[in-house]
């Protein structure tokens, strides 16, 4: 999951030019650290036959350190978020699940500053949501 997050963000306008990473930002300003808060099984349904069914939603923190530019920084974070509803809308976000793929949604929201530091970068963050449905099936033996 986090490589394809990580390989879609890459295609973001917004983060061009920015160097991208799993695991948390660096203090280099241009820098982004990418990392998964985790899966919530928001719904599950199992069938007579022994399927399973659910309902998930995958959560990843994105930070970002740039250069103490707040107004060009703000422009980021929110061409980041427009850009990220644009492609779930289209189809062209990351898929997770295995089935209802046409029901998948990625949402970028919560862009914030985190902190801000006398050296003159401030470090950013933005929450991933992506809600997609994952199926199992039991094997006959």
């Amino acid at each position: 999951m986090l490589d394809k997050m990580c390989a879609f963000l890459a295609r973001a306008p917004a983060l061009q030019g920015l160097s991208m990473a799993v695991g948390d930002v660096g203090p280099q300003p241009g820098t982004a650290g990418l990392w998964t808060k985790g899966i919530t099984v928001l719904e599950r349904r199992e069938n007579l036959l022994g399927g399973v069914r659910q309902r998930c939603r995958a959560e990843f923190t994105l930070r970002l350190c740039l250069p103490l530019t707040q107004a060009e920084n703000a422009a980021r974070l929110l061409a980041l978020q427009s850009w990220a509803a644009a492609e779930s809308a289209a189809h062209r976000a990351p898929v997770f699940g295995n089935t209802d793929t046409e029901r998948e949604v990625l949402r970028a929201e919560q862009g914030r500053i985190e902190r801000a530091d006398a050296g003159g970068t401030v470090v950013y963050t933005v929450r991933l949501q992506a809600d997609y449905t994952q199926s199992f099936t039991e094997e006959l033996q």
